[in-house]
């Protein structure tokens, strides 16, 4: 099953719809469809079992990038595990990811 929407995939969970489908416009338009799609499904598969394991994705500073967060469940609850970020490097992107600066630092 694909990792598209948090209706759809229980293992995936997008925590701002507008910028993931932002990302997945972005994406379209400059031929990375499959390559973030790919992406999407490894994440969502990751860690095992929809009812063990859980991904959030939330919005990134860097453009077209997401970061994201692991859980998997424990007798007592949900517990956090490995967080990272699922960062778009190709054409329009900056060469670094480093946190943009404001103008005043």
């Amino acid at each position: 099953m694909a990792a598209t929407r948090k209706e759809t995939h229980p293992v995936l969970i997008v925590e701002n719809q507008k910028h993931f489908d932002k990302v997945r416009e972005f994406a379209c338009s400059v031929g990375a469809e499959a390559e973030l799609q790919k992406r999407l499904d490894f994440l969502a598969s990751f860690g095992g079992e929809a009812a063990e394991v859980r991904c959030y994705l939330y919005s990134d500073f860097a453009p077209h990038s997401f970061c994201w967060r692991m859980e998997h469940s424990a007798l007592d609850g949900w517990k956090p595990g490995l967080a990272g970020g699922l960062i778009y490097s190709g054409p329009g992107a900056p060469a670094t990811a480093q946190r943009p600066r404001s103008a005043s630092a």
